[in-house]
């Protein structure tokens, strides 16, 4: 989102206004929770601060005086995950070497973290037949023929239609030229939320 309009979103969420808020909270929260989660590594967790990161937005809108609030949020985020970590003997070590990390690897996460809503969207728009097949190859880890014979259709459909989703993915994600869809991994959370009974 250009800077000015940022700028006049956040002014708005400043007064009050309830619609700009959610349209902050359609906009950046999804990105968030994937942010979070690739310094947790726990998505429920990463969900719950990113919802108290715009719980608190709301309640010290009126005294919030930032220049950018797609920063404001990630740093918010990051604070709280970092907080999180703090008390977590075992990663204590990780700590260490994620405060010292340079600014271009938070990018990366950044980057990380949309791609994975990217992704996730783009999944949501697949034809329901492509989608649950797509869903239960690549996040169930099903054979071709397991999911034949879950779903009582032949090998050369599942074959046909891995290839329908794939290629729609991929000119979804287009502007990401080197995506391995195959190799992308999601949180075991978000892959939950896909799994097809």
């Amino acid at each position: 989102m250009a800077q000015e309009k940022e700028h006049i979103l956040f002014d708005d969420i400043r007064n009050g206004n309830e619609e700009a808020f959610n349209k902050a909270f359609d906009l950046y929260y999804s990105r968030l929770c994937f942010f979070a989660d690739k310094i947790l590594h726990d998505f429920d967790l990463s969900r719950s601060i990113a919802q108290q990161v715009f719980v608190d937005l709301w309640i010290k809108r009126e005294k919030l005086r930032i220049d950018s609030l797609e920063s404001y949020l990630y740093q918010s985020v990051r604070n709280a995950a970092l907080d999180v970590l703090k008390h977590k003997k075992a990663e204590l070590k990780y700590l260490s070497s994620l405060e010292n990390e340079e600014s271009g690897q938070i990018t990366d996460l950044i980057e990380e973290a949309e791609l994975a809503d990217r992704i996730n969207k783009a999944i949501q728009k697949l034809p329901e037949k492509c989608r649950e097949i797509f869903v239960l190859c690549r996040f169930e880890e099903l054979k071709y023929a397991e999911i034949a014979d879950r779903l009582n259709i032949s090998v050369k459909t599942v074959e046909m239609q891995i290839g329908i989703a794939l290629k729609k993915l991929r000119k979804e994600l287009s502007d990401y030229q080197m995506i391995q869809l195959f190799t992308f991994t999601f949180p075991k959370k978000l892959q939950v939320r896909y799994r097809v009974n």
